[in-house]
C-alpha cells in the first residue's frame, strides 16, 4: 500500500457511507482482522454524537464547533442539528485536504455549515477564520466537539492545554462535548498483532477515565458525567446494547459558567 489510509475514510467503511476507496476498504478490514471490536465502538461513538446533539439543541445551544470531523455524512453534526433546528450553524474543521474537499462538495448548499482545512492544534487559525466568525456568534453559547479527536494527539501536544485554551475563548454557557479510547487488553492485543503482521498501526494515544475528566477543567460535567460511551443519553435498549459498562471508550459533556 502506497499511502497512509485515511482515518474518516476507514470510520466512513463502517459508517455504511460512501466517501472512501479500495484502500481504505483494505485497511479497514486488516484492522478488524485484529481488533473486531472497533466497527462497533465507531459506530456507537456517531450515535453518541447525534445524542449529544439533540441534548445540546433541547437545551438552547444553536452552534456548533466540531474538531477532527471526517466526513460530515451518515449523521453527522449538521444533519442532526439542522434536522432538529434549521437555524443551526456548524463549523467542521480537519487538516485531511482530501476530506476537507470531499466535506465542502457535501456542504456546497448548505449556508450554515462550512468546511475548515485547518490543523486544530491552533486554536488561533480556527477560531479566528473568518469563515468561523461569519457563521459563529461569539457573544452565544457555543457547542465545542471533541468526538475520538484527542486520541490522535500525544501528551507531547499538550491536549488538556489545547481544550482548555478553546475553552477560555468561548463565552459562558458554552459546552465541551469529548470522547476519548481507554487502556484495554483487547485494543493493546489488537493493535500489537496489526504491528505484527501489516506494520505500523494507526498511532493513537490512550487514555484512561480520569485524564479524561481532567479535560473538562471547571466545566461543569453534566450528569451521567463521564462514562462508558453507551452510557450517555441513550435513548433505545438497542443503543445500550449489551454490558455497555465494559466499553473502553468514554464520554462526557461539560457546560462552561
Amino acid at each position: 500500500m502506497t499511502r497512509y489510509p485515511s482515518i474518516a475514510r476507514v470510520n466512513d467503511c463502517w459508517l455504511e457511507g460512501h466517501n472512501h476507496g479500495p484502500d481504505d476498504v483494505e485497511y479497514a478490514g486488516r484492522i478488524e482482522l485484529c481488533a473486531p471490536h472497533i466497527p462497533y465502538l465507531v459506530r456507537a461513538s456517531r450515535a453518541l454524537t447525534g445524542r449529544m446533539i439533540r441534548y445540546l439543541v433541547e437545551h438552547g445551544v444553536r452552534q456548533f464547533i466540531d474538531l477532527g470531523s471526517g466526513i460530515p455524512t451518515q449523521r453527522h453534526v449538521h444533519e442532526v442539528a439542522q434536522e432538529l433546528n434549521a437555524g443551526c450553524r456548524v463549523v467542521y474543521v480537519d487538516l485531511d485536504p482530501g476530506v476537507v474537499a470531499d466535506g465542502r462538495a457535501i456542504l456546497s448548499d448548505n449556508d450554515n455549515a462550512v468546511y475548515l482545512h485547518a490543523d486544530v492544534r491552533d486554536r488561533d487559525a480556527v477560531l479566528g477564520d473568518a469563515r468561523t466568525r461569519a457563521l459563529i456568534d461569539f457573544t452565544e453559547p457555543v457547542a465545542l466537539l471533541a468526538i475520538e479527536t484527542l486520541l490522535y494527539l500525544p501528551d507531547s501536544d499538550d491536549p488538556g492545554g489545547l481544550v482548555a485554551s478553546y475553552l477560555a475563548a468561548l463565552p459562558s454557557g458554552s459546552y465541551l462535548g469529548m470522547s476519548h479510547c481507554g487502556e484495554n487488553s483487547q485494543l493493546s492485543e489488537g493493535l500489537d498483532m496489526f504491528s505484527r503482521m501489516f506494520g505500523q498501526p494507526p498511532v493513537v494515544t490512550l487514555r484512561e477515565r480520569d485524564e479524561l475528566e481532567r479535560y473538562f477543567g471547571d466545566a461543569e460535567v453534566v450528569e451521567p458525567g463521564v462514562v462508558p460511551v453507551l452510557l450517555w443519553h441513550p435513548l433505545t435498549e438497542e443503543e445500550l446494547g449489551r454490558n455497555p459498562e465494559l466499553a473502553h471508550m468514554y464520554a462526557g459533556l461539560g457546560r462552561k459558567a
